[in-house]
């Protein structure tokens, strides 16, 4: 071997272990705005982003500082809130796919909401006939008031009895309409969705009351 070769792999030798022992410098901003290196992470940059760079100066990798308890919470809240999403997107298919599924035509969506209405109707119809039976039972309750004197306990028990009952009737009352008003809305929703997902030409419905 020459002498200039035994000179350069010498060089070569005495020069790796410097150059292995500068692999990485961590620099980072500190609160000041002033540049802060150092062979291993300086105190100063703790809690703070920073970067790894080459003896050569090349960034090889830039760490984000660690989120503040708010920015914490904030990121929890939008990642709650895309799961949200994905799962109210999700059902939402999974609703289309049932609807498309279960009819054939919007025709027949039209009749099954005219059939469970129609049902409704009926209990609406029984609740508001005996609250007309009950208006009259007060009325005749109301005629065994004596004009003086101390209602008798009989009549006053009457009246309570259907004064409750009456409560009750006209409860019922409401809840049927608003069953039929909820029917009717989610039924011209999925005949709505229905076409949309179709591009059915339904014909047009009656009019009639």
């Amino acid at each position: 071997m020459t002498l200039t070769r035994l000179l350069i792999v010498a060089a070569l030798t005495l020069a790796s272990p410097l150059v292995l022992g500068q692999t990485r410098t961590y620099c980072c901003t500190d609160g000041n705005g002033h540049r802060a290196c150092g062979d291993t992470l300086p105190q100063v940059c703790y809690e703070r982003a920073y970067r790894e760079v080459t003896p050569g100066g090349r960034v090889v990798r830039e760490i984000e500082a660690p989120l503040t308890a708010e920015q914490r919470s904030r990121r929890d809240a939008e990642l709650k809130a895309q799961r949200d999403r994905a799962i109210k997107e999700a059902e939402a298919k999974r609703r289309d796919r049932v609807l498309v599924d279960s009819y054939a035509s919007v025709e027949e969506i039209d009749a099954r909401g005219e059939r469970e209405i129609a049902q409704i109707t009926v209990d609406l119809k029984r609740a508001k006939a005996q609250e007309t039976d009950l208006l009259a039972a007060r009325a005749k309750l109301e005629k065994l008031k004596p004009t003086n004197g101390a209602i008798p306990r009989d009549v006053v028990d009457d009246l309570m009895t259907n004064a409750s009952e009456l409560a009750a009737a006209r409860s019922i009352i409401d809840s049927k309409q608003r069953d039929i008003d909820l029917t009717r809305a989610r039924f011209e929703a999925d005949r709505n969705r229905f076409i949309e997902l179709t591009q059915a030409s339904p014909r047009p419905r009656s009019t009639a009351p």
